[in-house]
């Protein structure tokens, strides 16, 4: 039985003949091949594929010699600290980007959908994260064994392609001017206490906790999602039928007055996108967010939908090796996109003419 140390790995399955192994391909390799010496190497006696031969021997072979005759069903036990474990790991997840290489036309010409559909928008989001994570993943691998680089370069062409694909997919899903709007609208100072209370009646000491709440989730709603101002107005208007549950008294006044400041607060947010859409645009460089993983699976994107739109956007360069993009966007965007605790952005403190 292994100790809990011990790395059970199927090297076979891991390391193709054409797989470079750098520092790598002197490690010795212990392995047991049946008499006369024909046959695969295997990583136990037991093996299966063992069980007709007459005698089985034992040998060390280095590294670069077995690569080729590994038996693909058998695992070789590797203390779990030694530095071939995360060789092989780092190989492995370099999978994928094989699977693409071989069905890079399909991934290029993949359609977008319906250009009205948000599933479609979403769709494209999923899958331009989901693959930029992937590249991103191999162009840490190359960097960590650089010896990996040369065979690694011809798998990532196919994928970045499907990326940027994907991106310009998602983008053209996408209304600019709603982002704006929505950076403008989280941009806004809050409403003084009190202001517009008066006209609200709802529990509490006065309609002035409604206009705070409504405020509130009228903003996070713009700031966090792809429908800008109709998104946050329908998330204002949610108080209000919270607030007042079954009872009818008084809610359709606290309504009409709520639409009443909405409307105040889209034409405020609406006049300072106005501003900004002809206003000199600022650059910014942006680390690409990991996607969170639990367990070795993907999980929930860190991003939300409206920093996604605005990196799909407004991305004018990428670099892969460093893991970065740049972005040229309107003063507010970029405010937003600085705060945010999901992003690790950097303004280049250089201004360039609106588009």
């Amino acid at each position: 039985m292994l100790s809990p140390e011990m790395r059970r790995l199927r090297l076979g399955q891991i390391f193709a003949a054409d797989v470079p192994l750098g520092l790598f391909q002197d490690l010795p390799l212990s392995c047991f091949r049946p008499l006369p010496g024909l046959g695969r190497l295997h990583g136990g006696a037991d093996c299966g594929q063992l069980r007709s031969a007459p005698a089985v021997h034992r040998l060390e072979v280095p590294l670069l010699l077995a690569v080729g005759e590994l038996c693909t069903h058998c695992v070789w036990p590797v203390p779990g600290g030694h530095p071939l474990v995360a060789f092989a790991e780092a190989v492995s997840s370099l999978t994928p980007l094989r699977a693409w290489a071989e069905f890079q036309a399909g991934l290029v010409t993949e359609g977008s959908g319906r250009a009205d559909s948000r599933a479609a928008c979403e769709g494209q989001r999923r899958r331009w994260r989901r693959l930029q994570a992937q590249l991103l993943e191999s162009h840490g691998v190359a960097a960590a064994y650089p010896w990996l680089a040369s065979w690694v370069e011809p798998m990532q062409a196919p994928l970045a392609e499907a990326v940027d694909h994907a991106r310009r997919n998602m983008a053209s899903l996408l209304n600019e001017a709603v982002l704006l709007d929505a950076a403008c609208a989280a941009a806004l100072p809050a409403p003084a206490l009190g202001e517009g209370g008066s006209a609200l009646v709802g529990p509490g000491p006065s309609g002035s906790w409604l206009v705070q709440e409504a405020w509130a989730c009228w903003q996070q709603e713009c700031a966090t999602g792809w429908d800008g101002l109709e998104a946050g107005r329908s998330a204002a208007m949610a108080v209000v039928y919270e607030a007042f549950g079954s009872r009818w008294r008084g809610r359709a006044e606290a309504l009409d007055a709520l639409d009443r400041l909405v409307d105040d607060w889209d034409a405020r947010a609406r006049a300072l996108a106005g501003q900004h859409a002809v206003a000199p645009r600022r650059s910014l460089t942006v680390e690409f967010p990991s996607l969170v993983r639990t367990h070795g699976q993907e999980g929930e994107d860190r991003l939300t939908r409206w920093e996604a739109g605005v990196l799909a956007v407004y991305q004018v360069a990428v670099h892969w090796s460093a893991g970065s993009i740049d972005l040229l966007v309107p003063g507010p965007v970029a405010d937003q996109l600085l705060r945010s605790s999901s992003l690790a952005a950097v303004a280049e403190g250089r201004d360039h003419p609106g588009s």
